[in-house]
């Protein structure tokens, strides 16, 4: 297999078309078979809604383990805002979960054994999609359409929960703002973020405004530290920081411990355990 060394025999396909539009092509690497379907990862990358590419997967340790695993992995390419503004890149990610499960018995997928992964923007496209639960549109003609978007759990790496810039209110009082904002939403400027029409957008693309009891089991991940002291993201933080910081997964968190749902948290000053993912992974598929 390129790029990637596993265990297991795995089947490749590349630049498999999931979608109309240019930009909808997926790679899969299939380590099931009709006769032994495997669970499988949906994977978004990252660039912030305006660059990356489906290839982000291979450099993934996740990816390994998962082949190795017996555990397929689907790696997705989806639209830009900087010509598709909200909600195309979330609408994509629909479509390719959708996608995955219409050619589960071709691909040797178990359809009922899906779990969305991403990095960043990617990694909110597929919690987007998680929180969302089944977007099928059963009377569709689309057969595609007609499938469940629905999956048994998320892990994100960096995810941002929310597009809403009045998620920092109370926890970040630094300048930065959510780059490529206005292009997100298609709006001719920041100034424009607080307009009523810009906020409904904003509480509707946000992922954390759909947890539910019906919520999937999450697993996030981040490369900073959480103060549990003050709560706060640093003043001082770069962008970078402000918007891949641990305080994104802590406030989910919180709503998921109300519901008594599972989350796990893993930030720099509580990192991940060794074999910690794949076994949240295999708690998923036996749901």
């Amino acid at each position: 297999m390129h790029g990637v060394e596993t265990n297991m025999e795995v089947r490749e396909l590349k630049d498999v078309s999931y979608g109309p539009y240019e930009r909808n092509v997926l790679d899969a690497y299939l380590a099931g078979t009709k006769e032994n379907p495997a669970p499988v990862l949906v994977f978004f990358h990252g660039g912030g809604y305006v660059g990356g590419d489906k290839s982000a997967v291979l450099e993934m340790p996740l990816m390994r383990e998962c082949l190795n695993a017996g555990i397929s992995v689907i790696s997705c390419n989806y639209r830009f805002i900087t010509q598709d503004p909200y909600p195309a890149p979330m609408l994509d990610g629909t479509r390719a979960l959708q996608f995955v499960r219409c050619m589960a018995e071709e691909w040797g997928i178990d359809p009922n054994r899906v779990v969305s992964s991403g990095v960043s923007a990617g990694g909110h496209i597929a919690l987007w999609n998680a929180l969302n639960g089944d977007r099928s549109r059963p009377d569709s003609p689309d057969p595609v359409e007609r499938m469940s978007s629905a999956v048994s759990g998320f892990v994100g790496f960096g995810t941002q929960v929310s597009k809403d810039q009045r998620f920092y209110e109370g926890i970040y009082e630094g300048p930065h703002i959510q780059p490529n904002i206005a292009l997100f939403y298609g709006i001719s400027s920041p100034d424009d973020l607080y307009k009523p029409d810009t906020l409904k957008l904003a509480e509707e693309a946000s992922a954390i405004n759909y947890v539910s009891p019906a919520a999937p089991p999450v697993f996030m991940v981040y490369d900073y530290k959480l103060d549990l002291e003050t709560l706060k993201i640093p003043a001082d933080a770069d962008v970078n920081e402000v918007i891949h910081h641990p305080m994104h997964g802590y406030i989910l968190k919180q709503k998921y411990d109300a519901l008594g749902l599972k989350m796990v948290l893993r930030h720099s000053g509580d990192p991940v355990r060794p074999g910690e993912i794949l076994q949240f992974l295999t708690e998923c598929f036996g749901r």
